[in-house]
């Protein structure tokens, strides 16, 4: 009797080696996958890491979101180009995504040659790199079913629009805060979150490279850094001076049509700006010329908004008929 337990287990031990040389076999020969990291997101973390002073300053707040072209990075000498990473990075909040996309709304545009390159570019994020001149230039474009008109392109590859509607009892800011918008009041807008330069600028001012700079810096008379992280803006007296062939005046106050005609100028009737000046006013586009104007507790104006031009085009030539669509 003892001689057969003995014999089962052993027969029970031979059959648990077995199966424990079979396992250790199995596992020696068993592929291990590695998921590797995108080359193309390797190459804009490291794009990025060259670049810090910028982008520090562009992802100071949260839900900051940008997209980097790979041709950048290829012009860069950090990525080979290949169909296989064709495309943008998009990232917020620390996260990186790689989207294989070949045809872009923004080569569309730049393709078009109706765009100026701007003359006093910091290098700050959201500086314009190319704007829109003229009486009527191609820069329709259609957004949420909506249609706007861009400014122009910012060195991020964003598109600064300006909204064709007038949008009724906005509210601006706070007399105390006069010089920024107060983010927790505003709506947040389906755009993109982006930087938005709104400083005092004296009415005396007669250059536009004093104005541009003066949008930007922290002066004795701003209250706060004329600088808001957020969704939407109005239209800087940058702006306006830009849009124009031939724009010459004294001072701020002494620009209109006239002097400063140009599409922009002309669809701001009764519209309010993103900028201050003396005595606690504000810049105010009235029967096509800027004047000062108290500012009141609800207004209108035409909302600033940025949208991503390293998007998907669809399509559209940015005339009013057929502007551009994308996705």
């Amino acid at each position: 009797m003892e001689d057969k337990k003995f014999k089962i287990f052993r027969y029970i031990i031979i059959i648990i080696t077995c199966l424990g040389l079979i396992g250790i076999e199995i596992y020696k020969h068993k592929t291990v996958t590695v998921v590797e990291e995108n080359e193309a997101v390797k190459a804009a973390k490291e794009y990025i890491n060259n670049n810090r002073t910028y982008y520090n300053e562009l992802f100071k707040e949260k839900d900051m979101e940008t997209r980097i072209d790979t041709n950048v990075l290829v012009k860069n000498n950090l990525l080979k180009k290949s169909d296989e990473n064709t495309g943008y990075i998009n990232i917020i909040n620390n996260e990186y995504t790689f989207i294989n996309e070949t045809d872009l709304l923004i080569n569309h545009i730049i393709d078009n040659n109706s765009l100026t390159k701007t003359e006093f570019n910091e290098n700050m994020p959201y500086d314009l790199n190319y704007i829109y001149k003229g009486e009527d230039p191609k820069n329709y474009i259609k957004y949420n079913e909506n249609l706007y008109r861009i400014i122009g392109i910012t060195n991020t590859n964003d598109l600064k629009l300006i909204s064709i509607d007038n949008y009724n009892n906005i509210t601006w800011g706070l007399s105390n805060d006069i010089n920024y918008f107060k983010g927790e009041e505003l709506e947040k807008e389906n755009s993109v979150k982006g930087i938005f330069y709104v400083g005092y600028i004296r009415s005396e001012t007669s250059d536009l490279e004093s104005i541009v700079k003066n949008e930007k810096r922290n002066n004795n008379y701003t209250v706060g850094i004329p600088k808001y992280y957020g969704y939407y803006s109005f239209v800087n007296i940058s702006d306006i001076i830009n849009a124009s062939e031939t724009c010459t005046y004294n001072n701020i106050l002494d620009i209109n049509k006239e002097k400063c005609d140009s599409y922009l100028i002309r669809m701001l009737n009764n519209t309010y700006t993103s900028n201050t000046l003396e005595d606690n006013k504000v810049y105010v586009i009235e029967e096509d010329k800027i004047i000062a104007k108290e500012l009141e507790e609800s207004i209108q104006a035409k909302k600033v908004i940025y949208v991503h031009g390293i998007s998907k085009y669809i399509s559209g030539d940015g005339t009013k008929d057929s502007p551009y669509e994308f996705e």
